[in-house]
Formats: C-alpha cells, sequence, structure tokens
C-alpha cells in the first residue's frame, strides 16, 4: 500500500499498512473462498432433497427437465437462481488475479455452469427437488451478471478514482447500493404484511385485482422506514452526480434522476404483477422522500465539501447516516404483532446459511437478499473510503460487528428474530465492495499521491488521501 497524505498532520508510512489487504486475502484463499460459496449453493439447492436412488425414476425426471412446463411461478425460481449465482460470479471474479478480463468473466460463467450441471445432476435424484433445464439457463445467466458486472464495475471505478472523488472512492458506488437497498424495501417491506392474491391467474390480471382491492394502511414505523431509505438513497445520490468538482453534472443528473424514477415505479408496477395488495400513499411518500433527499444534497454537497476538507471525514459521515438507516430497517418492529418475541431462543434453522432463503420460497426473498446486500455494500464503501484515504481503521471488521450487532438486536423487536444469513449478506457484501476499491485502486496510477485539484480548489489546501 502506498503512504498518504493525512489532513493536519505528517503523513504516516504505516497507516495503510495497519489495515487488512483484503484484496490480497481473497487472491491468496481463492479456492476456499469458491468452495465455500459452493457450499452455500449447495444448502440452498439440496435440503430436503428426499433421495431417490432409482436410475428409472431418474431418467424420467431427466426427461422432463429437458421439456419443462413453464409458467409464471417459475419466474419466481428463475430470479433466486439469478440471484444466488450472481453472488458466485461476482466472487470468482474477485478472488482472480486483478485487473479483471474477459477470460475471467468467462470462467466465472463456465465455473457457474459447471457447479449447476453438478446440483442440478443431484436433483434427478430427488423426490421432491426439481432438475430442469431453465434452471441450468439462469443459473449461467447468473454467473455470467454477476461476473460481468463486477468486471465493468471495477473499470469503471479504477478510471474514477483518478479524476477525484468526494469521499475517497467513487460516489456511485454509495449511490447505487442504498438504490438498491430502497428498491429491495419498496417491493419487499417488512415492516408490514402484504396480502397477496393467487397465482393461478395471469400477471395482468392480478394486477388488475391488486388495483380494484381496498388499499392496506401503513404503520408510522413503516412510513419512517420508507422516508429514511429513500431520502438517504437521494443523498448519496446527489453525492455521486457532484462526485468530482461539487457542482452539478447535467448528463449524470439525468441519468440517477431516470434510474431512480424507473426503480421505484417498476417496484410497485411489479407488486401489482405479484399480487402485493397496494398500500395506502406508500408510493407517494417513497417518492417525494427520494425527490426530497437529492434536492437536500444538491444544495449541500458543495458546502459540505468546503467545511469537511479530509475525505476520510466525510465518508465517516456518510457512514454513520447508512448505519443509521440500517437500524431504523432492522428495529422496526412487525405491524401485525404487538407482543416482543422476548424469548432469547434461536433455532437451530437461523444458525444454518441460506436456511431462511430455503423456507422462503417466494420472489420477496430475493429482494430481502437487495436489502441486506445493499446495506452491506453501502457500509463497506463508506469504509473502504477510509482505508484508501490512509484511515485503516474502522474497517470490514467493522461492517461484520455491525451486522452482527443488528440481528442480535431483532431479539427484543416484536416480529423479529436474528438469522446469520442476513450476517453473511451484509457482511459479504461490504467485503466485496471493499476488495473492488481494492482492485480499483491497484489500476491507479500516475497521480494516487497527489490531492486532488477540485478540493484544493475548494479548500484552499489538499485534501486528507490520494489522488
Amino acid at each position: 500500500m502506498i503512504a498518504t497524505r493525512a489532513e493536519g498532520r505528517a503523513p504516516d508510512p504505516q497507516a495503510s499498512r495497519r489495515g487488512i489487504d483484503l484484496s490480497a486475502v481473497a487472491l491468496r484463499y481463492a479456492i476456499a473462498l469458491r468452495v465455500a460459496y459452493f457450499l452455500c449453493i449447495c444448502i440452498a439447492t439440496l435440503l430436503r432433497l428426499g433421495f431417490d436412488p432409482s436410475l428409472e425414476h431418474a431418467f424420467a425426471r431427466l426427461q422432463r427437465g429437458l421439456e419443462p412446463i413453464l409458467d409464471f411461478r417459475d419466474v419466481v425460481d428463475a430470479a433466486r437462481n439469478i440471484a444466488l449465482f450472481v453472488g458466485w460470479g461476482a466472487t470468482w471474479v474477485l478472488t482472480s488475479p486483478a485487473p479483471t478480463t474477459w477470460r475471467d468473466v468467462l470462467r466465472a460463467m463456465l465455473w457457474g455452469a459447471g457447479a449447476s450441471i453438478a446440483v442440478e445432476s443431484v436433483q434427478l435424484f430427488s423426490q421432491f427437488r426439481f432438475a430442469s433445464i431453465a434452471d441450468l439457463a439462469t443459473n449461467t445467466l447468473g454467473a455470467f451478471l454477476g461476473a460481468a458486472l463486477l468486471w465493468l464495475a471495477e473499470r469503471r471505478a479504477t478510471g474514477d478514482m483518478r479524476r477525484g472523488t468526494t469521499i475517497g472512492i467513487p460516489g456511485w458506488i454509495a449511490g447505487a447500493s442504498l438504490l438498491m437497498t430502497a428498491f429491495g424495501l419498496a417491493f419487499a417491506p417488512s415492516t408490514r404484511p402484504t396480502m397477496a392474491i393467487g397465482w393461478s391467474s395471469s400477471p395482468i390480471e392480478r394486477a388488475r385485482s391488486v388495483f380494484a382491492a381496498a388499499a392496506l394502511d401503513v404503520p408510522w414505523h413503516a412510513v419512517l422506514v420508507d422516508v429514511m431509505s429513500w431520502c438517504t438513497a437521494g443523498v448519496a445520490i446527489a453525492i455521486a452526480i457532484t462526485d468530482r468538482t461539487g457542482r452539478l453534472r447535467r448528463t449524470q443528473f439525468i441519468t440517477w434522476v431516470v434510474l431512480g424514477s424507473l426503480l421505484l415505479a417498476s417496484a410497485h408496477f411489479g407488486r401489482a404483477m405479484a399480487g402485493l395488495q397496494r398500500e395506502v400513499g406508500t408510493w407517494q411518500v417513497q417518492s417525494v422522500a427520494l425527490a426530497s433527499g437529492l434536492a437536500l444534497g444538491l444544495v449541500l454537497v458543495q458546502r459540505w465539501r468546503t467545511a469537511v476538507a479530509a475525505r476520510a471525514t466525510r465518508a465517516s459521515q456518510l457512514g454513520m447516516l447508512v448505519a443509521l438507516v440500517g437500524c431504523v430497517m432492522a428495529w422496526s418492529p412487525a405491524s401485525w404483532i404487538t407482543a416482543p418475541s422476548g424469548a432469547w431462543s434461536v433455532s437451530w434453522r437461523q444458525l444454518v446459511p441460506m436456511m431462511s432463503l430455503f423456507q422462503r420460497q417466494d420472489l420477496s426473498s430475493v429482494f430481502l437478499v437487495l436489502q441486506k446486500a445493499g446495506l452491506g455494500a453501502a457500509l463497506g464503501a463508506c469504509l473502504a473510503a477510509r482505508t484508501r484515504m490512509g484511515e485503516p481503521r474502522p474497517g470490514v471488521r467493522a461492517a461484520v460487528l455491525y451486522a452482527g450487532i443488528l440481528e442480535l438486536g431483532q431479539f427484543a423487536v416484536p416480529g423479529r428474530y436474528p438469522d446469520v444469513t442476513d450476517v453473511l449478506i451484509t457482511s459479504a457484501a461490504a467485503a466485496l465492495v471493499a476488495i473492488l476499491v481494492e482492485r480499483g485502486d491497484r489500476g491507479d496510477r500516475g497521480d494516487r499521491d497527489l490531492p486532488t485539484t477540485t478540493d484544493t480548489a475548494l479548500n484552499g489546501r489538499p485534501s486528507a488521501g490520494r489522488l
């Protein structure tokens, strides 16, 4: 690691060496990490197998799998398969030597296909699981998407970190992560029940039934979660839009506004097509919160850059805001249960990774993963920014501790319970983003020891950090 400049004190050549080089750790233990993720895939796909050794039955299942009869319910399975193997593709890329190449993406896809063939072959001997060529296709697609997205993100981050940033790393990482969390909350809110219409009708018919039915009332604490998540996403988007100079960039402004609007609209339209009942005023509250956060951020971000010169400090402040959003999300009670759980007991299922996702065979489980992954990625981005600016503590270990505290705190929240899967998802997302930043930082040559010209112009002095 290269020494950095620190605001108000002499540079410490050993500062960044005290932190864990996650990229090097991932490369050193690449095989172990890939095997571990494959075991998670096995848990998610092979539990409740009901082994049947009959070759005759296995051949019949193979014929059925090669000619599957698909309906809209298979959309749920496809989404879950893609989400599961996106993690495989991302893990493969981030445990490959930097910089990532298209060959790494191809290998991730092919090994993902191989992992899928392995689990689908075992399912041929299952009484309860169903092997399908459609599952193989969606699994392979997920592995490709995960690897390709990480490849593109690494390339973009490498270029952006050369040009100057508000918090030390590209703002779009935190903005996209928080927007993903807010999107997941819009589709699968855990603070209130979601009444579902049966799957026997078509998506259009379900949507018509949803709009014809009375809307559900939303408790105040659920509204607070909506406001906090979407408003904070708007603030993070404003940071991304004004990242280099602290001033509005028109192209980025239009792109982010369109993206946020489309995600918000698609969440509620998707809810209707999935048969989830409408809620009173939810989309209006979320729209106003997103617009308010964006407007507030655009007004304050330049003043913030001027008032807080050190980018490591800015990253800390944004990280604290992200952590607050996570607390509001995790510790808001489920509105249909009024009595505290208070048992302080943990089921063995809550201690098995991926078990909760296996138990929830619905589309909402995909968006619950998005919530936790987005929160972890946003927090990991802020912690990685501090590390890059020469402040190795707190590091990603703080994200792991935070994820554990969030889950333990749910013991006392009505209708909630801790789950080790949520801890793993949040922690893994934080670590993946930190590794992405480190890999992008290794691709940043030339001016990483110099202060940014934009911060010097705004503050009259160099800010803390590289660039």
